[in-house]
């Protein structure tokens, strides 16, 4: 669970300069700089994939998911975004993608970055494109994975340079409706009593709304402390272990602990309350949007009808396609669940990627 709370879940002008470039890639026909943006005082690396044939004018620029990523979006091995930048050089798309904030070439903090603060960071990026005559692009193509989507969407809302959004397993929803659903899931194979699961569910949102008030914080730590107790005594007595209440007493405030440091995170609590659907009511650009029907992490029931009540008042085009037996990284799924996605081949449901590129060029 706490990975999945971490992962899932943390002014106009500034200076910038292009700090030394490294060209390295064995795709054919393909230029792939490395580059240290300065903005401010932030230094954002990221990597720019330029081919040589291009068939569109607009930058695809990628932004990750939850948690700190790499430019790659590395998961469980898997480098999510370099395979899609690939994909769209091999079919003259430029791309650029880059490192959160904290990794890789990038400075600055990540676990106390906002929604705001990641915002500024593609604002930036899209200006250093605009300004450098050396990688010059005007138009933008924002791509948003997870997390990413919902940042993607604040920042095309009325920025006349960017001319299209891509959503991949984006949330339509605010992210504690997502983490509650989460907590649910965690019980899906148990036999854990209804009720039960409804007091942890309750625990979890009553503590992020206490810490987001700062309000009845204490009270709000004691019932998630009480019912986690409950929840793990249940759990021992049905598997007929014998009960040592002293070690299940630690366990509960352990874990009461751990998820009050986990809820004021800056990077996770800026994001918590913040309703993505309302942004996408103004999009005024063309939408594609991608769902995975084995993804529990962003699950098509709680996003895709939200996401196209929002996209029909905005009145813009849209296109959502779902593709049947992918998880939340489109890889091919058995079940979706994450203790499967390492055991997993690297490599997109069939599909996946042409949908993209064919979208990019013929919208």
């Amino acid at each position: 669970m706490k990975k999945l709370i971490t992962i899932a879940i943390i002014s106009l002008f500034w200076n910038q300069k292009i700090i030394p470039q490294k060209i390295e890639n064995n795709i054919q026909n393909l230029r792939e700089i490395d580059l240290i943006i300065q903005a401010d005082s932030l230094k954002i690396g990221g990597t720019l994939s330029v081919p040589t044939n291009l068939k569109t004018s607009s930058l695809v620029i990628m932004s990750s998911g939850s948690g700190d990523q790499d430019r790659d979006e590395t998961l469980e091995g898997f480098k999510i975004f370099k395979v899609i930048a690939d994909h769209l050089a091999s079919k003259g798309i430029a791309s650029f993608r880059y490192d959160d904030r904290g990794v890789g070439e990038s400075t600055g903090n990540f676990v106390n970055s906002t929604i705001e603060d990641h915002a500024k960071d593609l604002e930036h990026i899209m200006e250093y494109f605009k300004s450098n005559k050396a990688h010059a692009f005007n138009d933008f193509i924002l791509f948003g994975h997870s997390q990413g989507g919902i940042l993607v969407g604040k920042v095309a809302v009325g920025n006349e340079s960017v001319k299209k959004v891509v959503l991949m397993s984006a949330p339509a929803v605010p992210l504690v409706e997502v983490v509650t659903y989460q907590v649910r899931q965690e019980y899906k194979d148990t036999d854990l009593p209804k009720n039960l699961i409804e007091s942890d569910v309750s625990a979890h949102n009553k503590l992020m709304r206490a810490i987001e008030d700062n309000k009845n914080i204490d009270e709000a730590y004691q019932l998630f402390k009480e019912t986690t107790e409950s929840i793990l005594l249940k759990k021992t007595s049905s598997r007929k272990d014998s009960i040592d209440s002293e070690k299940i007493k630690q366990e509960a405030i352990a874990k009461a602990d751990e998820f009050k440091i986990i809820y004021a995170l800056p990077s996770l609590t800026s994001f918590l309350y913040y309703d993505p659907s309302k942004d996408y009511e103004q999009l005024k650009v063309p939408v594609l949007a991608l769902f995975g029907g084995l993804d529990f992490q962003v699950p098509i029931h709680q996003n895709k009808d939200r996401m196209e009540n929002a996209l029909l008042k905005s009145g813009t085009d849209y296109h959502f396609v779902t593709f049947e037996n992918a998880n939340h990284f489109y890889q091919k799924a058995i079940t979706g669940s994450r203790d499967e996605y390492a055991t997993l081949e690297k490599k997109f449901v069939d599909n996946f990627l042409d949908e993209i590129s064919n979208w990019i060029r013929d919208k």
